[in-house]
């Protein structure tokens, strides 16, 4: 079953296009799930099981890619910088072209993500470093309130 707020379905149709796009009302999107979650621990554990059951709705190649368990773990570090450092429930995207997975955590506090320098035997602050290190290409965009952290993660990768 898709996830709620998942434009992804499992067709036949869906899954043999070339770019992984699917029709809603007559338009071509690009597949993607999309929920909020409050904020409050519990909600990293959920947020993990929800981006693995989204990623696998999504079909195709992501289905036996380690790119699940990937985004499992950014989704968990995002959701959980969000809640820690954020203010509000945050909104978490995922989005699917075919080639690369999308990644974004929107909060609505304005303070930005910074990777910091931590010592190995401190608790925490690997977040970021991970996101780095793990991710294709990363950033940061800025919203009204708030501002989104996004990562993307590529099949080639």
């Amino acid at each position: 079953m898709a996830p709620t707020g998942c434009a992804a379905h499992r067709s036949a149709a869906a899954q043999s296009h070339p770019r992984w796009r699917i029709l809603v009302n007559g338009e071509s999107t690009i597949p993607s799930c999309e929920t909020r979650f409050p904020a409050v621990t519990a909600s990293i554990t959920a947020a993990r099981h929800w981006a693995r059951d989204c990623v696998d709705g999504f079909g195709g190649p992501l289905r036996q890619h380690r790119m699940i368990q990937t985004a499992e773990l950014l989704v968990s570090e995002l959701i959980t910088n969000a809640i820690r450092h954020g203010s509000g429930p945050p909104l978490i995207r995922l989005t699917w072209n075919g080639r690369w997975l999308r990644i974004a955590v929107s909060d609505s506090s304005d303070r930005w993500p910074r990777k910091r320098a931590t010592a190995n035997t401190e608790p925490g602050g690997f977040g970021m470093q991970l996101l780095d290190r793990l991710s294709r290409r990363w950033g940061v965009t800025p919203g009204h309130p708030g501002k989104t952290v996004w990562a993307e993660l590529s099949l080639d990768s």
